[in-house]
């Protein structure tokens, strides 16, 4: 006798997946840094961790998506947006030492704001605005992080 899996959320489950994914990849590779302990935690411990719970709320979310009753099919995927983001974090990445904290924050929202940059200019720059006072200031200013201003 088979057994058959019905999979009721496809985009839940799609979601879980690659949370799952993700987290499971974040756990391999974290554990190239030293781990240490509980209480002597190591440069990978953190990663880990956060890898591990990433994990596990894909998992819970994909079996979850198994269980649920109504279904709504996936559709169409927005994968611009989904270029604009990974470009705004991975541009945020290359720029915070090479030109500083506040472009990079800027790059950042710009890219990732990119539609609502054509549409609402002015609340994109408040947004921006705002996001980089406070990233400058928690972390430059007040964490003492070895992050430039402006280079």
């Amino acid at each position: 006798m088979a057994v058959r899996l019905r999979i009721a959320d496809q985009k839940e489950f799609a979601a879980g997946a690659i949370f799952a994914a993700i987290g499971l990849a974040g756990s391999v590779l974290s554990t190239d840094y030293r781990l240490g302990s509980a209480t002597h935690m190591g440069p990978g411990y953190f990663p880990l961790c956060l890898s591990l719970l990433l994990a596990a709320l894909g998992i819970a979310a994909a079996a979850r998506a198994v269980t649920v009753r109504s279904a709504e099919p996936i559709g169409h995927w927005p994968v611009l947006p989904l270029l604009f983001v990974s470009a705004g974090v991975v541009a945020f990445g290359v720029l915070i030492d090479r030109k500083g904290m506040a472009l990079a924050t800027l790059v950042l929202i710009l890219l990732a704001c990119y539609a609502r940059l054509r549409r609402r200019p002015a609340e994109v720059a408040a947004i921006a605005a705002a996001l980089i006072a406070l990233t400058v200031g928690l972390f430059i200013y007040g964490l003492g992080m070895p992050f430039y201003l402006y280079r």
